[in-house]
């Protein structure tokens, strides 16, 4: 792979990696909130709970395959999502 594409590989990825890392968050948000509301029903606080346990298993599998990346590619990733990250909290 050229620098060029090892960067353009490294972005994607860290871009990737960011969004399953918000919809893992977002879905354990939403799962306490309705675990611990009065209101909601049974069915809801299941239906919840397995959208985590998938958003978790999506985070995981991402997570294993982040820490298993050629070094080249890892500083690429890296760099990006310290940008992204970086960027968002502002």
């Amino acid at each position: 792979m050229t620098e060029q594409q090892i960067r353009n590989f490294g972005q994607a990825l860290a871009e990737r990696y960011k969004r399953v890392s918000d919809e893992r968050a977002a879905a354990e948000k939403r799962f306490r909130e309705s675990f611990y509301s009065p209101t909601s029903t049974r069915f809801e606080v299941l239906e919840l709970e397995r959208k985590r346990d998938i958003a978790q298993a999506a985070y995981d599998t991402w997570d294993e395959v982040i820490t298993n990346l050629p070094p080249e590619i890892q500083t690429a990733f890296s760099e990006h999502f310290q940008k992204i990250n970086s960027t968002e909290a502002k």
